[in-house]
Order: structure tokens, then C-alpha cells, then sequence
């Protein structure tokens, strides 16, 4: 996640930095509270700006209507958390039948206890993981040594279907005698030489990583099947998971500023954000342009391995055109916000 994190410049308001602007928010506010009865309102202000031939700033929905902002917020986060237990309480906040504020408190609440959650439970996983790679020797556990390794260094969600379901399928089959394939017999030439062009790549940092550790044969063969899809997964995830942390506590800090009514220091600490997330569309598009280019070789290359990657690879490439699309919409976001601040600041602060 750091190196994602590094790509796209500082996310993170440190203690005292937030401390600051609490209090700014909260004089702003002060301010606000005192001149309120000479003050006009918003349209008023729109009104006259009408009047004078200008076009007037469109509200947005964090200052027309919070609760709405705040639901918006929660839905957004239920799909782009990379954390399955943050998801699914931000989900049920929505459904919930104390409506607004079931979002609220989520906000307020909920969604710390769900990433304490995840984090507990991905810390309890992968202790149970790393256990069962150690207590059942590939000579005599094969199906459950391989299963507990890939998710070891896998994604949460690989972690997670090890821990609820996978590990008790590889016993089975362990139990049963089943033939465990490594898959070496089928590895080409060709299946190498990919493998080494995407280990000095340098493209995508987690794959590239996981390629320079493969070997043998059964490294190959055990990169194109799993290791490959589950370094894209960790990729991904690490995207997400550096773009959740900073929109959380941006739009936070918005939240707190649009309500004062605190333009100034509004557009003094949030002005950058359409540009970062501009840096993350282009971002999400040099992974789509990577993912292109690399499911093009594979599918030149017509092994039986390489052939059944691209058929994986496909759904990669169009998670990042997904974000990529989605940056887009949160650089639009922000830069309404920071428009209508600049007019706000105008009208209520001059």
C-alpha cells in the first residue's frame, strides 16, 4: 500500500494539522453564528448573482442536503472499501430501517468498529493460515500446504475463503489421496519467458515481486494459475485502501467546513483534492494500459497456461477501467465543491 500511497503524494492529516482546523472550522463557525441575521442566505445570494448576469454555482449536495451527503458517502464507501467487513456494515447501514440516521451513526461510529474488525480478523487468519502451512507438510498435505501458502501471501478475500471453506475442501482431498498437479509438466518456454518479462517489467510492484521469486518449473506453472491474479488482487486492494483512508478523512474534514460555512479554509486545505484524484484516473489507466499489453503477449503466446491466464486477466483490466471511471466521477465531486467554495467564500466571507 505505501508504494501506491507514495505514487500519489501525501494522504494522511497529521494530529495537530487537524487539530488547527477544527479550530479554524470552529471560528469560522462562530463567525458565522454571530453575523447570521446580516448575512444573506444562500439564495438570496444566488438571487443576486442572477441579477447581476452571473451564472449561479450549483449547490451541492453536502451543503443542500447533509444527510443526503452522508448516505452518499456510505454507499460509496460500501463499494469501494477494500475491506469485506467495512462493506458489508456500511450496506447494512443503508438498508436499515432507522434511515438517516443509521448513516449518521455509521459515520460517527460504525465504520471504525468495522475496520478494527477487519483488522482483528485478518490478524486471526493469517495466524490460522500460517499454522496450517507449517503443520501439514506438502509431502503428506499437498492440497492443504499449497491452499494455506496462496493465501498467506494473498488478498484478504483469498485469506478469508481459506479460513471459512478452503482449508476443510484441501483436507478432503488430502484425506482422499487425491493426485495433487503442480502444473509443472505443462510449462513452456514460452510460459518462462513471460514470466521473466513481467518480473523486470517493473510495471505493477506486487506482480513483479511475485515473479521474481519463481524458479522452477512448478513456480511457473503455480504463478500463471494463482500467484499472478493473487498479486493483482493485493495491487488493487492497496489502491483502494490508500484512496479510502485519504477520502475519509478529506471528506470529513469537508463535512465539518461546508456545515460552518468555512470557505476559506475549505479551499486552503481541500483545493487539491480534484487534482489527486485526476492523478488517480491516470493512475488506474496506466494499470488498464499494462493489463492490456500483458494479456495481449499471453494471448499471442497460445500455451495451455498462458492461454487460461488471459481468461482470468480479462476481469483485472476491467476492475481498473472501473476506477479509473469512478476517479473521474470523485474528481468532478470535488471540483464542484471547491467551485461552489470559491463562490460561498464571496458571498459569506466578503
Amino acid at each position: 500500500m505505501s508504494d501506491c500511497r507514495a505514487d500519489l503524494g501525501e494522504r494522511h492529516q497529521h494530529h495537530g494539522e487537524t487539530v488547527v482546523i477544527r479550530r479554524e472550522v470552529l471560528a469560522a463557525a462562530a463567525a458565522v453564528t454571530v453575523g447570521a441575521l446580516l448575512a444573506p442566505s444562500r439564495a438570496l445570494a444566488a438571487q443576486g448573482l442572477a441579477a447581476q448576469g452571473l451564472a449561479a454555482q450549483a449547490v451541492p449536495t453536502i451543503v443542500a442536503d447533509p444527510e443526503l451527503a452522508d448516505r452518499e458517502f456510505v454507499r460509496w464507501l460500501s463499494v469501494h472499501d477494500p475491506r469485506a467487513a467495512v462493506r458489508s456494515a456500511a450496506r447494512s447501514a443503508l438498508i436499515s430501517s432507522g434511515g438517516a440516521a443509521a448513516s449518521t451513526a455509521f459515520l460517527t461510529a460504525g465504520y471504525k468498529s468495522a475496520a478494527d474488525r477487519a483488522a482483528q480478523t485478518r490478524a486471526r487468519q493469517l495466524d490460522y493460515a500460517n499454522r496450517m502451512a507449517d503443520t501439514h507438510a506438502v509431502q503428506f498435505y499437498p492440497w492443504v500446504n499449497a491452499s494455506a501458502v496462496r493465501a498467506v501471501n494473498g488478498t484478504d478475500a483469498e485469506l478469508a475463503e481459506f479460513s471459512s471453506t478452503g482449508y476443510a475442501a484441501a483436507l478432503a482431498k488430502d484425506k482422499a489421496k487425491t493426485p495433487y498437479d503442480d502444473g509443472a509438466a505443462l510449462v513452456t518456454e514460452a510460459d518462462r519467458s513471460f514470466v521473466v518479462r513481467l518480473a523486470v517489467s517493473g510495471q505493477i510492484p506486487a506482480v513483479t515481486s511475485r515473479a521474481l521469486r519463481v524458479e522452477t518449473d512448478a513456480e511457473v506453472a503455480e504463478f500463471l494459475r494463482y500467484g499472478w491474479f493473487s498479486a493483482a488482487g493485493i495491487d488493487l486492494d492497496s489502491f483502494r485502501g490508500g484512496y479510502v483512508d485519504d477520502e475519509w478523512q478529506r471528506w470529513h474534514d469537508a463535512r465539518q467546513m461546508t456545515a460552518a460555512g468555512a470557505w476559506t479554509v475549505l479551499l486552503s486545505r481541500l483545493a487539491r483534492q480534484p487534482t489527486l484524484w485526476a492523478e488517480r484516473q491516470r493512475f488506474a489507466l496506466d494499470r488498464v494500459d499494462a493489463w492490456t499489453r500483458a494479456l495481449q503477449l499471453a494471448g499471442s503466446a497460445g500455451t495451455p497456461l498462458l492461454t487460461a491466464a488471459t481468461t482470468k486477466g480479462s476481469p483485472v483490466r476491467t476492475q481498473w477501467t472501473s476506477e479509473a471511471s469512478d476517479a473521474a466521477e470523485q474528481t468532478v465531486w470535488w471540483s464542484d465543491l471547491i467551485a461552489y467554495a470559491e463562490t460561498g467564500g464571496e458571498d459569506l466571507d466578503g
